[in-house]
């Protein structure tokens, strides 16, 4: 071997072994939960999912059918429920071993995302330390623990795979980026801010042997591709995030879907800056007014980023990709399309790479002594909020009394510590819980129901009625509410009312829908 293929070899084993380092940091925090059992959407989505048990319905998935099939928890996005298949043949329903999955697909993000800056910079230690920031940042603790969050990962993995394919410049790289953002779409529906992140990133980084045309061709198909699969949500039987349903007490309604936009993005920087605290089911107040202080306030943030993407973008393009990023990537739960949910941990994490590439930027300005003194310190910070953050997601009973201590509108948070009261054989506590959820969030339907059903359990019909048939008020396309209340009914001897509410029960089942947001 001559002196410069010697060379060649330690430097490229040096890079391996130092990208090796930051997976192996990187996967820390997450292991002391592998064992955790499964809670929240893990339970409906993957422990209780009657579609999961058949093994033959993975041809259904894979041939897309589902895409139409509104009875399918998550059939629009069939890749997720593609590797949920792959996890239940492997692990059966073993926690570590869907939790394992999970962690691997976060790690593959973290590489993606740090070959993506190294390509783009040529600057290692701004690679390393953006895949090191995002790899232990406590706001992708929610995504990378549970299973049942795995669509924002999958989506972000997928779709920096395009981008890599849509920046080389021969036509397998289109070929690559075209299928990798097909499967990224089919993921979740944040894929939609492709196209916007690859003009980002070949008008700040153009690419030698990519010539100007050819960069547009590329822009032009990753947004016509978007747009199609965009009519084709909106064509499908099930609604689109919160968009026709009957109002659940918490997605927003136009005009806050407006005027809370800024104020979505001042807390979004608020989470990425001080992580902490991080709640499974937070909480926010809508923005009713354009004079709203808060609204205000949010223009002033994203008109701050937005001119420092701007002004960076010929002196520092790596801090306006972070910048540019950041905003891109917000687009899709700014709430302009109401969302079932206004805010969650879980939307930040494609937004999360960009805020690591800004704070990796400002460390790479530093001398080599600051730049590394500072990025242990925040590696140490993050690793260890991320490990309690974790450590609430140890039992039911942790991960909902720290949600509702911290958000005590929290419907959700009240709804399953009623349901925990009843398995402990407290029917009077589960009582107050149920009642403390509907003072929270009148329209929340599970609460209902759950009283409603207590209630029936314990023989108090009369008390069941109202509140089981309220259920079919909030959800009247919900079958299981018309069949409980029909159940009710039958039992207080209402025959013929209770025929009815079957007959309706039976028609909505034929076109009931179920997506997760």
């Amino acid at each position: 071997m001559t002196k410069r293929g010697r060379c060649d070899f330690n430097a490229g084993m040096w890079r391996m072994k130092q990208w090796v380092l930051v997976l192996a940091v990187a996967a820390a925090p997450w292991l002391a939960g592998l064992s955790f059992p499964f809670l929240y959407d893990d339970i409906g989505m993957i422990a209780e999912n009657p579609f999961l048990e058949d093994p033959a319905n993975v041809w259904t998935v894979l041939s897309g059918r589902t895409l139409a099939d509104p009875h399918v928890v998550n059939g629009r996005r069939p890749v997720v429920l593609a590797t949920y298949f792959l996890d239940r043949a492997w692990h059966g329903l073993q926690p570590a071993g869907w939790r394992v999955t999970n962690l691997a697909l976060h790690l593959a993000c973290v590489a993606l995302f740090m070959g993506l800056v190294r390509r783009l910079t040529g600057h290692r230690f701004m690679a390393a330390a953006a895949g090191v920031l995002f790899g232990l940042h406590p706001v992708v603790s929610e995504v990378v623990h549970a299973p049942g969050f795995r669509a924002d990962m999958l989506c972000l993995l997928l779709g920096l795979l395009a981008l890599h394919g849509w920046l080389t410049p021969r036509a397998r790289g289109v070929w690559l980026g075209t299928v990798a953002a097909a499967l990224a779409l089919l993921a979740k529906e944040t894929a939609l801010a492709l196209p916007l992140a690859l003009a980002l990133v070949l008008w700040l980084f153009p690419r030698d042997g990519l010539v100007r045309g050819a960069a547009a061709r590329r822009v032009a198909l990753a947004g016509g591709m978007a747009a199609a699969f965009f009519l084709l949500w909106v064509w499908l039987p099930t609604e689109l995030q919160a968009a026709g349903r009957v109002w659940n007490g918490e997605s927003l309604r136009f005009p806050e879907t407006i005027f809370s936009a800024p104020a979505l993005w001042t807390r979004t920087l608020r989470l990425a800056l001080v992580p902490w605290p991080l709640n499974v089911t937070p909480g926010f107040v809508p923005v009713a007014s354009a004079f709203s202080l808060r609204f205000g306030l949010g223009c002033g943030w994203l008109l701050l980023c937005g001119w420092g993407a701007w002004a960076a973008r010929r002196v520092a393009p790596a801090l306006s990709l972070a910048l540019g990023w950041m905003l891109i990537f917000f687009l899709p739960v700014a709430n302009l399309w109401p969302l079932l949910h206004p805010v969650a941990d879980r939307y930040l994490y494609p937004v999360l790479p960009g805020f690591a590439l800004l704070v990796a930027w400002v460390l790479a300005q530093q001398t080599r002594r600051g730049r590394n003194v500072g990025l242990a310190l925040l590696a140490v910070v993050y690793a260890g909020l991320s490990l309690v953050r974790v450590g609430q997601w140890q039992s039911a009973e942790t991960l909902w009394t720290h949600a509702y201590f911290q958000n005590q509108q929290s419907a959700t948070a009240a709804t399953w510590l009623g349901l925990l009261r009843e398995d402990a054989a407290d029917p009077a506590g589960a009582r107050v819980w149920y009642q403390a959820a509907i003072a929270a969030n009148p329209q929340a339907a599970p609460a209902w129901a759950n009283w409603g059903m207590l209630e029936a359990k314990a023989g108090n019909l009369t008390t069941a009625e109202p509140l089981l048939r309220r259920v079919t008020e909030l959800q009247p396309d919900n079958p299981k509410g018309w069949r409980d209340w029909a159940t009710c009914l039958a039992q207080m001897g209402r025959a013929e009312e209770a025929a009815a509410a079957h007959r309706v029960a039976a028609a909505r089942a034929a076109r009931q829908g179920s997506a997760k947001p």
